[in-house]
């Protein structure tokens, strides 16, 4: 049966600026091309999910502007539920400033805009629908994802958070979550370490649980992979060697088929194995959404794999 995953979260325009190098302050420099993609950690996670197979439905806040007009089309498109959508007049959708440097390096300026009026108050009523797993992330209001978190937990849901952008106060009262999943700068935001190795992936995440309370800690890793925590698990699963062309949406591609292929295994290391490949194949195509993988193509991956 597929998984039935609900995004509560961040949906932004993406502008790509592609670059030798970026500026130094106070420095110009001549870029390549310049394009835009939908993107924003939640819809790429959720986008992610769906092309995987996924049953998905969105929480989600848009300005009454072309941008968000577009956006809300690509989610048709991809077939998710856009029935719980809200359209803000006089709000700016969403926006995110991308710097694409020819050694594959990316930097991100996110504008949340109408993203941070996402309300915690109409969850409850979205919940009466049956879901496995909820995508979470730090793009909306804390308000909003501690409720979500706090029905999940009423109801047995998965949790699923990815702490970007993250702050040293990010994970203050908010309840437990099932997986909480930062990458190695959000890690080292969060709890002061920088994941490297096995000893400091380890201690991180020691630190992590001891602040929310979670049942796994799942570390994403870049090209390193990822690193599995709680419930017995203490290990690296390996990533997979790709030719990097653009790493934007990467770690959300893997968040949202990790919580895919949890909910449809129950087995997190071979979720996380399946994740690892997607993460892999977005860095292969430019820019977010147009570059994660359907499940096929994530299948024939591993298959090459073996």
């Amino acid at each position: 049966m597929s998984a039935r995953i609900l995004l509560v979260g961040s949906t932004m325009m993406d502008l790509i600026l592609r670059c030798k190098r970026a500026p130094e302050s106070s420095e110009s420099v001549i870029g390549h091309d310049y394009r835009n993609a939908p993107g924003g950690k939640g819809s790429n996670a959720a986008v992610a999910a769906a092309r995987s197979g996924a049953k998905v439905a969105a929480y989600s806040t848009l300005g009454k502007d072309d941008n968000g007009a577009y956006l809300l089309d690509r989610w048709e498109e991809e077939g998710i539920d856009t029935s719980h959508v809200m359209v803000k007049e006089g709000a700016n959708t969403g926006f995110v400033a991308i710097t694409l440097e020819d050694s594959g390096q990316n930097r991100l300026i996110i504008f949340p805009g109408a993203n941070m009026l996402t309300p915690p108050d109409k969850l409850e009523e979205v919940l009466k629908e049956d879901f496995d797993a909820i995508l979470l992330q730090f793009e909306i209001p804390k308000e909003t994802n501690k409720r979500a978190i706090e029905l999940a937990n009423e109801k047995g849901i998965i949790t699923v958070l990815d702490t970007a952008p993250a702050d040293k106060d990010a994970l203050d009262g908010l309840p437990p979550v099932t997986i909480l999943s930062p990458n190695e700068t959000e890690t080292k935001e969060l709890v002061g370490i920088y994941p490297k190795d096995a000893e400091s992936c380890r201690e991180a995440s020691k630190k992590l649980m001891e602040i929310n309370g979670c049942k796994y800690v799942v570390l994403k890793l870049g090209e390193k992979g990822s690193y599995l925590y709680g419930e017995g698990l203490d290990q690296m699963v390996e990533s997979f060697k790709v030719k990097a062309v653009d790493p934007t949406a990467a770690g959300d591609a893997f968040t949202g088929t990790l919580t895919k292929a949890f909910v449809e295994t129950g087995d997190l290391v071979k979720a996380a194995r399946y994740a690892n490949a997607a993460g892999a194949l977005t860095c292969t195509k430019l820019g977010a959404q147009p570059s994660l993988p359907t499940a096929k193509e994530i299948e024939d991956f591993l298959a090459e794999q073996e």
